[in-house]
């Protein structure tokens, strides 16, 4: 994958990320809405896998992961 490639796809990653993370908060980690939005990303994840794209890169291009 090329650079331009690894960027576009971390953070079109990154977006989802959020996407999910501001469903889950008003309905729940196992609200329909939430297990769709995650089976979306579950294909971005895989890919980022793939290419070794990791959670301080996703960070980088602004994924808000919760704090643990």
């Amino acid at each position: 994958m090329g650079e331009g490639r690894f960027e576009q796809h971390a953070a079109r990653t990154a977006t989802a990320i959020n996407e999910l993370l501001a469903v889950q908060e008003p309905h729940g980690v196992g609200s329909p809405q939430a297990l769709t939005a995650g089976a979306a990303l579950q294909p971005l994840i895989e890919r980022c896998r793939h290419v070794g794209i990791t959670t301080d890169d996703l960070r980088r291009h602004g994924a808000q992961f919760p704090e643990s």
